[in-house]
């Protein structure tokens, strides 16, 4: 008997190797600067395939979603006024008008009219989170993130939370708290000069280049991880 042939998809068929998430340890910190323990970073968090050109494609982009809306003016059609013919077709010796909302009259419309129309750029998710992952191994790389257990403090004073950042050596520094935001924490930060703090869900590529530290919860950071997996 001849021996069956497999088919040629199934010669074809690769095999589906599960990845294993790799892990680096960093030092995690309380608010006054004292170490409580260590987080595990998740590689594919600060592994990035991309080069920096990339970082400069999100910075635009980032910029051309800020910018306000270009102004707006109205076309015949839009503004207010009678549609009655001007006046008679023929014999008053001058041009044939049909509308006094023609853009030649006072109060009429304007030709070539500005729409306000944002000029908006479009940027993939996988190329957004790319440079992300850039920018956030630059962090890690040059020893300026910083994961702290807990963004709390006893209460909502300037003072407290300026001797609290300084003990952990940021001076300019974005902090990014999770979905549980301390309310005595927040009122604090407001105060302190280049420093910004902002939910996980607010924050962009400005903010991220624009100050030296990055100070993360931990629940931050789990956030953080589950969305760029």
């Amino acid at each position: 008997m001849a021996s069956k042939k497999s088919k040629p998809h199934q010669q074809n068929q690769k095999k589906k190797v599960r990845r294993k998430n790799k892990y680096m340890q960093i030092d995690m910190h309380k608010i006054d600067g004292k170490k409580s323990g260590s987080v595990n970073l998740k590689d594919q968090l600060f592994n990035s395939k991309s080069g920096l050109s990339v970082v400069g494609s999100l910075v635009r982009w980032s910029e051309s979603n800020q910018k306000p809306l270009r102004a707006r003016t109205k076309n015949r059609s839009e503004v207010k006024g009678t549609t009655q013919k001007l006046g008679r077709q023929k014999g008053s010796g001058g041009a044939r008008h049909g509308s006094k909302k023609a853009n030649i009259f006072r109060s009429g419309g304007m030709a070539h009219n500005l729409r306000g129309v944002r000029s908006l750029k479009k940027m993939p998710k996988r190329t957004r989170q790319e440079a992300l992952k850039h920018i956030f191994a630059d962090k890690l790389k040059n020893n300026n993130l910083i994961i702290v257990e807990e963004l709390k403090i006893e209460e909502p004073k300037t003072k407290i939370l300026a001797k609290s950042l300084s003990d952990l050596n940021a001076h300019s520094a974005l902090i990014l708290e999770g979905d549980k935001p301390d309310n005595n924490f927040v009122l604090a930060s407001r105060n302190l000069k280049n420093i910004k703090y902002s939910s996980i869900n607010n924050f962009n590529a400005l903010d991220l280049l624009g100050f030296e530290k990055l100070i993360m919860s931990k629940n931050a950071l789990e956030i953080l991880e589950s969305r760029i997996n």
